[in-house]
């Protein structure tokens, strides 16, 4: 019966001297995922690399995750002109170079035979408000053409250029989204002052001397 005591008195002093020593090490296991994870929440930022993918992917997307909500208007104001200008000097584009074609194909035909007919409905009456083109003598013929050819010129030179500024759009887009991305983080003091006032100093050289010194505290 005393062993038995002896025994059981051992197992209970090894019972509660385990058991802070168990909670302890979880408690130091909790402590420390809590402490890691405010470490890892602390080092996240804002990343310019995700804006610049963003921007890629999607014209916008950048300064939504900058949160600079209000340039999405100004972008696409932009884009949405640009579209509609080169869609414009396209269909112009398309009409001119119709009636530029057709009507160098008649006169080609009508030098080699001057009793063609004029033809019905020509393209380039459809460009040509005037009127009276049939009965055009030689040199204002060759006038037409050259007045069709420059202005299929000019619609394709404006449709080119505005391809030009959509490209341009695109990249500065991307150019504003990275940059802001690594401003977006950047605190400006409050304290932030420039204060001009005259002041004198004396040099071994030039000896008193009289000037202003310039101070920016950030």
């Amino acid at each position: 019966m005393f062993l038995f005591l002896v025994v059981l008195w051992q197992c209970t002093d090894v019972f509660a001297v385990d058991m802070p020593q168990d909670t302890l090490i979880i408690d130091k296991q909790l402590t420390d995922t809590v402490k890691t994870e405010e470490v890892n929440i602390e080092l996240k930022s804002h990343s310019p690399h995700k804006a610049t993918i963003y921007a890629m992917v999607l014209p916008g997307l950048g300064q939504i995750y900058n949160r600079q909500w209000w340039k999405l208007p100004i972008l696409y104001g932009g884009i949405g002109a640009t579209v509609y200008g080169i869609s414009w000097n396209s269909r112009n584009l398309k009409k001119y170079k119709s009636a530029y074609i057709d009507y160098s194909r008649y006169l080609e035909e009508k030098a080699k035979n001057p009793e063609l007919p004029y033809p019905e409905s020509p393209s380039w009456e459809k460009v040509y408000v005037g009127g009276g083109v049939e009965d055009f003598t030689s040199q204002q013929q060759s006038n037409f053409q050259t007045q069709l050819k420059n202005r299929k010129n000019n619609f394709k030179r404006n449709r080119d250029l505005l391809y030009i500024v959509m490209g341009g759009i695109y990249a500065i887009q991307i150019i504003d989204a990275c940059v802001f991305a690594h401003f977006y983080d950047f605190e400006i003091n409050e304290d932030l002052s420039l204060n001009l006032h005259p002041d004198s100093f004396y040099t071994p050289v030039a000896g008193g001397m009289v000037g202003l010194t310039l101070t920016l505290n950030f």
